[in-house]
């Protein structure tokens, strides 16, 4: 049976004590045992480095960016216990010892208050981003709270009662995830789903393209309500919109904004939505989510069938003389037979199994999984691409920059990969040629490789913690 995770760390930080003091000391742990330690999650390894070595507050979270790691968090319960240990200089066991004092109260902490039902709405999504976006002396409301919480922290004295009724008091204030981090993704999210709305709604009031904005609109699950709406008013031409043939009514402006705030978020429809921004290509679960939307194959727009079917051709060479629609067809078949046989082999098949970058997305959203940094990056280039925001919002160099710091992340660092790439799109002239040269050549070599470590690589940094740090109650 696998040694309790939580025991590997308690041993490590003992043979940290016991090693001389050097500036390689995270190095050298790691060759204490390594088959081990290699299970401790780095930004764990390096809080247990800052009790060895007494750091203070500024130099652990300065030891954490150097190493790619966010910084404490504040709101996070059992991190806010962390910042009050390194502020007042306490040891590892010390810290074991009051962590245990205010477990009873981890209990009481409330769950969040937004997106709470299985679905999540454009609505709720417009009312988080209006109500966290609130400011009050240009300081964000979850921006304000952490600074709160980081404040009043460092003014309380030491001793385990001032610790407790700092964290009795502020019980509500606590969030499992990132709330900065999960702001700004839900933000650009909101901005993404906006541009969408207000293209089909311009293609309806001129009555052309409504079709193509319609393809556009599967990001929230109304499209088959559109759908009728359209054909209800008929081949004829309307002379304004709400007007339908012989003077019929069809539905308002204010109609069709009424179904659209209350229509579902595809979380599935955007994650391959971003699938194809990056690397030009679709996957099946796409396909079945369009089918979804548009309740039939047949149904589908045109012009979104023979993108589809492009570049499903691309990997079957056989296909060249099928017609878009057989395309799909093919390819559905060829996935069902493939989950059929994973299904067959080891009997297990689920929404978190086939459909893991749409159940990501969702959990991004609703705020049970943390955003990384390198996730956070990505859909904030993708969300931006081709949408129209407030000019102070705009996504630049500065701008990434400036949101990265807030969410406890480091700046970009032109010197790494990655952070290059990101860079160079934002101040690119044509950042969607500039995307195709570095990305999808990469993507066609490695497939779906990088794309999967991207969102695959999601933790929960508290429920990291507890299964680390937090020694499992007798």
């Amino acid at each position: 049976m696998a040694k309790d995770v939580s025991k590997i760390f308690h041993q490590m930080v003992n043979d940290m004590y016991a090693l001389e003091p050097s500036d390689d000391i995270l190095e050298a742990c790691m060759s204490l045992n390594e088959s081990a330690i290699r299970r401790i999650p780095l930004r764990c390894r390096i809080i247990a480095l800052g009790f060895v070595r007494r750091f203070s507050l500024e130099e652990l979270n300065g030891k954490l960016a150097q190493y790619g790691c966010p910084r404490l968090y504040s709101r996070n319960f059992w991190e806010a216990t962390l910042i009050f240990a390194f502020l007042h200089g306490n040891s590892y066991e010390e810290w074991r010892q009051m962590q245990a004092q205010v477990r009873d109260l981890y209990s009481r902490a409330e769950d969040s208050q937004w997106f709470r039902s299985s679905k999540i709405t454009y609505a709720e999504l417009e009312r988080y981003v209006s109500e966290n976006s609130d400011t009050q002396g240009d300081m964000l409301v979850t921006q304000r709270q952490t600074r709160y919480l980081e404040d009043a922290l460092a003014s309380i004295p030491d001793g385990i009662e001032a610790l407790r009724a700092f964290l009795s008091a502020n019980l509500r204030s606590f969030s499992t995830v990132r709330e900065r981090t999960r702001y700004y993704f839900c933000k650009y999210l909101y901005y993404y789903l906006n541009q969408r709305i207000e293209n089909y709604l311009n293609a309806w009031r001129r009555c052309r393209g409504v079709g193509d904005a319609l393809s556009e609109m599967s990001v929230l699950k109304v499209v088959t309500k559109l759908r009728r709406n359209e054909k209800a008013a008929g081949k004829a031409e309307r002379t304004e919109p709400g007007t339908g043939p012989a003077g019929k009514s069809t539905a308002t402006e204010e109609d069709k904004r009424s179904l659209i705030r209350d229509s579902a978020i595809s979380c599935g429809e955007v994650f391959d939505a971003f699938n194809y921004f990056y690397f030009g290509y679709v996957s099946t679960d796409w396909i079945e989510i369009l089918t979804e939307c548009y309740e039939s194959l047949e149904d589908i727009p045109a012009r979104q069938k023979r993108g589809m079917a492009e570049v499903l051709r691309k990997n079957h060479p056989g296909w060249e003389g099928f017609d878009d629609s057989r395309v799909i067809r093919e390819s559905v078949r060829e996935s069902e037979e493939k989950e059929d046989a994973a299904y067959s082999s080891d009997g297990s098949r689920g929404y978190g199994k086939n459909r893991a970058g749409e159940h990501a997305v969702y959990k991004y959203i609703q705020g049970s999984l943390d955003i990384d940094r390198t996730v956070l990056i990505c859909f904030l280039l993708f969300f931006a691409g081709g949408t129209q925001m407030p000019q102070d919002q705009k996504l630049t160099v500065q701008r990434m920059n400036d949101i990265l710091t807030r969410c406890g992340y480091a700046a970009l660092d032109i010197e790494q990969d990655f952070d290059w790439f990101a860079e160079e799109f934002l101040e690119s002239d044509r950042p969607l040629d500039f995307l195709d040269e570095v990305i999808v050549g990469y993507a066609r070599q490695q497939e779906n490789s990088f794309l999967y470590r991207i969102y695959g690589g999601s933790v929960q940094y508290e429920e990291e913690l507890r299964n680390v740090m937090i020694p499992k109650k007798a």
